[in-house]
């Protein structure tokens, strides 16, 4: 009876970890797409964002604007393209 429980929590921990790993192999591709965050997020949109966020706007603040974008950006995608995957996978899975 122990390697069944034994059995079920190991294939539950192997779900949990390639799932992560799927959603961190997809975040970096993600990342590695969009390139530059400098690139494709306007500095005047930064400067804006940086002058909300901290009082003085200088090149350290703009450059973690331009972090916290890029960072927030990539998550947004990479969720959205997880669970379209995940659903995918379960639709497939089914029939």
């Amino acid at each position: 009876m122990d390697s069944v429980i034994v059995a079920r929590i190991l294939k539950n921990w192997t779900r949990r970890l390639l799932k992560t790993a799927l959603f961190i192999l997809l975040s970096i591709a993600v990342a590695r797409l969009l390139g530059n965050p400098e690139i494709w997020i306007s500095y005047d949109f930064a400067e804006k964002v940086a002058g909300c966020i901290y009082a003085d706007v200088n090149a350290e603040t703009i450059y973690d604007t331009y972090f916290y974008i890029s960072f927030l950006t990539v998550i947004f995608i990479t969720v959205t393209i997880y669970i379209c995957a995940i659903k995918l996978i379960k639709f497939l899975r089914s029939h």
